[in-house]
């Protein structure tokens, strides 16, 4: 027997307060643009960071007008209550060990170890844990729908995210050679965050962590919950000074970005369509140099 998930409107209501607060705290203090990524020093409007994320969600809700619930029922809700909790835990002691290590001076510690062991903490972990009992897993990742609707519904969506972001008129410059002066070691970065960032965040954070959150709590609860973790993990890597600050510019920009990337799941459970907006966004500027 299953059961229906429980309105969580606390964390409903709670959650978009977060959300409204991030941007209009960034504003009331005259910083209106963003640091886009742990190794580059150009600037992103916050105008850049919340339009593409909102275009893209208003997309999602659209296309289809009417989609199917693809979420399954809950048949032991008491074991999903720790599987979601324990993935919970590991997305923000994770980042907050880090930003306390950066904290005491070794933030060359952080980047060394921050895409290596990432491997480890977000798939190797959080399989062991789900995988502790012989329970079926009724949340296991299918990574190929068989319905068409699936593959072609979030081309738009992703499309014109990936547009506004890297080539709209709001979207950031692009890197550069003097940015990234020694090919080779371009080439193995890109490889590397295109798995440790665009697949395996996407992977964990939506696949594992918001499937479960949802069918606890509802959908938006759970999306709104997985993406404030989401922003969460690029807190030791994404300072912009101050502690509220950086709060607030990772919420406008690595929130928002998480909220497109989790509706984009949760109407479509195609792991390909977030991954691919991820990519956008991470891998493509790398490509058009």
């Amino acid at each position: 027997m299953t059961e229906k998930p429980v309105p969580a409107w606390g964390i409903l209501f709670g959650g978009l307060a977060v959300f409204v607060a991030a941007p209009a705290l960034l504003l009331a203090t005259g910083h209106d643009t963003i640091k886009p990524s742990a190794d580059s020093d150009k600037a992103l409007s916050l105008a850049g960071a919340l339009i593409p994320a909102l275009a893209g969600i208003l997309l999602v809700h659209g296309i289809p007008l009417h989609a199917p619930n693809l979420l399954p029922g809950v048949p032991y809700r008491r074991r999903l209550r720790k599987q979601a909790t324990a993935l919970a835990l590991i997305a923000f002691l994770w980042p907050l060990a880090l930003f306390l290590v950066s904290a005491v001076g070794q933030q060359a510690l952080v980047r060394d170890i921050w895409a290596l062991a990432k491997p480890l903490v977000f798939l190797v972990l959080p399989l062991i844990l789900l995988r502790t009992r012989g329970e079926p897993d009724p949340f296991r990742l299918t990574w190929w729908p068989r319905e068409t609707w699936r593959w072609l519904a979030p081309i738009p969506a992703v499309l014109v995210f990936g547009w506004l972001y890297v080539l709209g008129p709001l979207a950031p410059p692009l890197p550069t050679s003097e940015d990234y002066p020694d090919p080779v070691y371009l080439a193995v970065g890109a490889t590397l965050t295109f798995f440790t960032a665009n697949v395996l965040e996407e992977v964990f954070f939506r696949g594992m962590l918001q499937t479960r959150l949802e069918a606890l709590f509802g959908r938006w609860p759970g999306i709104l919950l997985a993406a404030l973790l989401f922003a969460w993990l690029h807190l030791p890597t994404h300072g912009q000074g101050s502690l509220p600050l950086t709060l607030g510019a990772i919420v406008a920009f690595q929130g928002f970005f998480g909220l497109f990337t989790g509706y984009l799941w949760s109407r479509y459970r195609n792991l390909w369509a977030p991954i691919a907006a991820h990519t956008a966004m991470n891998t493509v500027p790398l490509l058009l140099m």
